[in-house]
């Protein structure tokens, strides 16, 4: 069994000529309450072009008035290539043809129906006579012709409102009762936009795989009057890009190399957005030096420093709070700067550094060996029963303060993160309270996102003896962001090229 879904819209009907108008409108012209609607052909076209008039008029005059001499006089430039696919072979003919037409009655009052260019105007519910005419004529054969009225019931649902369309579209989809063997043929390119899409979603989401969608390229010249079927994988192909580009501008990574991957191909966009997803995924789990690495030529100078992991680390806490995860914001921004400060000492104090620790192999410590005067204070204050001292915690700030005492007392940013925002990240990591934005920027003594970033970057500058200006310019990561919006724009289009 074939089913035909098709949406309808105010350029459905037009008219070959204008000579039988006048005629037929001077016997409903009371229907029009003093509106004088006259056929007109679009600017700058030849004299053959049809007349073009807004669909409840022509319905109301010519639907009423229809005889086999008035029908000669309408054409139907959508339908005619729509019905000449379907007829080019006998497995596509319809057995059931479903309509969907629009009366928004409801939604235009009766001052705004004195504008030609209302969406009253554009309804096609006045268009059934014609309609039913028409799919007698070339669909003989057809079992049953179906007529679902899209009719809003307040002004706050209109068919211009993607929302309420789709609901719209839901509601009158639901009603029908379908054979779950049928092949579904939907075209969806008239009436409003919010309408098509509503059309194409709920199609996809109630027929699934049987549905086919049979479109029109009537926008190219040469191929005005031919219509081709598409298989709904290449439909939801185009939905899901649009999915991954929802997910992108929330940096789930994951989640776009989840929806993308199904339709890689060896072409060579697909590649570069597999490389981008791959990096973006490193990166977004903190494996900041297999990033870089991938990253190849564009970041080698970048991994020669030793300061660079921290303003990535810092970047990735400023997605995290806005992807609304405060305790991972709040851990990354500390994390990279007691992970620099860390770097500094390891770059710093190389002939003081050992890893001696049987029980903790990878933390670096600083022995009593080569130990400059300036450090012996600080030493004695913070080293354990192994004759050592850890580079990590408050011994850790204790150390860059000591080594960098005059800088460090014109720097309140510094200050700030070990005086007040360890205290808190240690605080916040050993207990089961929440935590809310505003707690992330009162941990660092702030009231805002923007003097958030500026603490941190302070911070990071001020250990690495660096001047960027932003966390974000600062880091790696945004250009292949960057990178990856423009290579899934560019993937969108080619995928839309397969609907044109």
């Amino acid at each position: 069994m074939n089913i035909w879904i098709v949406t309808t819209g105010s350029s459905d009907v037009k008219l070959k000529t204008d000579e039988n108008w006048g005629t037929l409108f001077r016997k409903v012209r009371g229907q029009f309450n003093k509106r004088q609607f006259l056929p007109t052909r679009p600017p700058h076209t030849d004299d053959d072009e049809p007349f073009i008039v807004p669909a409840r008029a022509m319905g109301i005059v010519y639907g009423t008035q229809l005889t086999e001499e008035y029908y000669e006089d309408l054409h139907f430039p959508l339908l005619d290539a729509f019905s000449s696919k379907l007829l080019e072979k006998g497995k596509t003919y319809p057995d059931r043809i479903i309509v969907i037409l629009t009366n928004q009655e409801v939604v235009v009052d009766k001052e705004d129906r004195k504008i030609e260019k209302s969406p009253y105007w554009q309804d096609t519910c006045t268009l059934k006579p014609i309609f039913a005419e028409y799919f007698q004529k070339n669909f003989p054969r057809v079992k049953s012709i179906d007529y679902l009225e899209l009719k809003p019931k307040s002004k706050d649902e209109g068919l211009d409102n993607w929302d309420k369309a789709l609901l719209l579209v839901q509601q009158a989809l639901s009603s029908l009762d379908v054979d779950k063997s049928a092949i579904v043929y939907v075209s969806h390119q008239a009436g409003t936009p919010a309408i098509s899409s509503a059309v194409q979603f709920q199609s996809l989401a109630k027929f699934g795989k049987k549905v086919e969608f049979l479109v029109s390229k009537e926008f190219e010249q040469e191929l005005k009057k031919k219509a081709e079927i598409i298989e709904s994988s290449t439909y939801l192909q185009g939905m899901q890009v649009q999915e991954a580009k929802a997910l992108l501008k929330r940096y789930d990574y994951l989640g776009v190399k989840r929806i993308l991957k199904p339709y890689w191909q060896s072409d060579p966009l697909s590649l570069e957005i597999r490389d981008l997803l791959a990096m973006a995924v490193q990166w977004n789990f903190a494996e900041f030096e297999e990033f870089g690495k991938a990253r190849g030529e564009v970041a080698k100078d970048r991994l020669n420093n030793w300061w660079w992991t921290g303003y990535e680390a810092a970047y990735l806490g400023v997605i995290r709070l806005r992807q609304g995860n405060t305790i991972e914001a709040l851990f990354h921004s500390f994390r990279a700067v007691e992970g620099l400060i860390k770097e500094w000492a390891l770059d710093k104090y190389k002939t003081q550094i050992r890893y001696s620790n049987r029980n903790q192999p990878n933390t670096a410590y600083i022995h009593d060996a080569n130990l400059p005067p300036n450090l012996r204070a600080w030493f004695n204050e913070n080293k354990n029963d192994y004759n050592n001292v850890g580079l990590f915690g408050k011994s850790l700030f204790a150390l860059l303060k000591v080594s960098l005492q005059n800088q460090w007392n014109q720097n309140q940013d510094i200050q700030v993160v070990a005086s007040n925002t360890i205290d808190e990240r240690n605080f916040t990591f050993h207990s089961l309270r929440g935590l809310q934005e505003e707690d992330v920027f009162q941990a660092w003594k702030t009231n805002s996102r923007e003097k958030w970033e500026s603490r941190v970057l302070g911070c990071l500058n001020f250990v690495s003896e660096q001047n960027f200006v932003s966390l974000k310019s600062a880091s790696l990561m945004n250009q292949v962001h960057k990178e990856l919006v423009d290579a899934i724009e560019r993937y969108e289009l080619q995928t839309l090229r397969k609907l044109s």
